[in-house]
């Protein structure tokens, strides 16, 4: 009996939402990028078996919400996410920088310079509810660009067709690394414009939901422990120069 217990526990599978977000999560990136394999790791501290379904970040949220996966990883907690989602605890912290060009100047704290200032924002994300950003969008009269990925988002400001581009400091850091060299140099705006935490979202109305919380959360609280998160967490800055 404690044997069919034991495997029926370590046949449970939770299905979640991913995308391609370097250095945090890619499906061709070693271990599936670092907040990938802190989520499956974690989940196996408490014998569940993690599969991710790599999707667009938008389209993954949604199906998620719908309710044809559990859950969606690497997402803020922000309000009108938990109507729809219970989140795990913190797996790490994400600084939103602003990148601009040498060419084209950037002082927020100076409303004026912001006349006509061309800003860019990646699709789905919650960067619009920023109120820097919110204020930037205002003061240059001139609504922001959406545009589909980071990846086009960079290319888009060293091509010049947009001003500035809020972005994952280490996902700017990976994105630049591996491209030519800009024709001009792209600098970052000091100091972040959000830093704020990136957890596993689950399905609310799952009557999983609650129990794939606590299960994430106490694996989480292991890898802490075992102090293997910080190491992780540590390889993330060297994995980006």
């Amino acid at each position: 009996m404690l044997a069919l217990i034991t495997a029926a526990h370590a046949a449970e599978t939770v299905r979640l939402a991913n995308g391609e977000w370097p250095p945090y999560a890619g499906e061709s990136l070693p271990h599936g990028g670092i907040g990938t394999r802190i989520v499956r790791a974690a989940l196996a501290e408490e014998g569940i078996n993690a599969e991710f379904v790599y999707l667009s970040w938008k389209r993954g949220l949604e199906i998620a919400k719908r309710g044809m996966l559990d859950g969606a990883i690497l997402w803020a907690p922000t309000p009108e996410k938990l109507v729809d989602f219970l989140p795990s605890e913190t797996i790490m912290s994400s600084d939103v920088i602003l990148l601009y060009r040498q060419n084209k100047p950037l002082d927020m704290t100076k409303p004026s310079q912001m006349k006509g200032y061309q800003l860019g924002l990646p699709n789905g994300y919650s960067y619009n509810q920023y109120p820097e950003l919110i204020n930037m969008i205002k003061e240059s009269g001139k609504q922001a660009i959406i545009i589909a990925d980071d990846d086009l988002g960079v290319k888009a400001l060293i091509q010049e067709r947009i001003d500035a581009y809020p972005i994952d400091r280490h996902v700017a850091r990976w994105i630049l690394a591996n491209m030519a060299t800009p024709p001009v140099p792209i600098v970052v705006y000091e100091p972040p414009i959000k830093a704020g935490p990136l957890t596993v979202l689950f399905n609310i109305k799952s009557p999983r939901a609650k129990w794939l919380q606590e299960r994430m959360n106490a694996g989480l609280a292991k890898l802490r422990a075992s102090g293997q998160l910080a190491i992780w967490i540590q390889e993330l800055g060297q994995a980006t120069p």
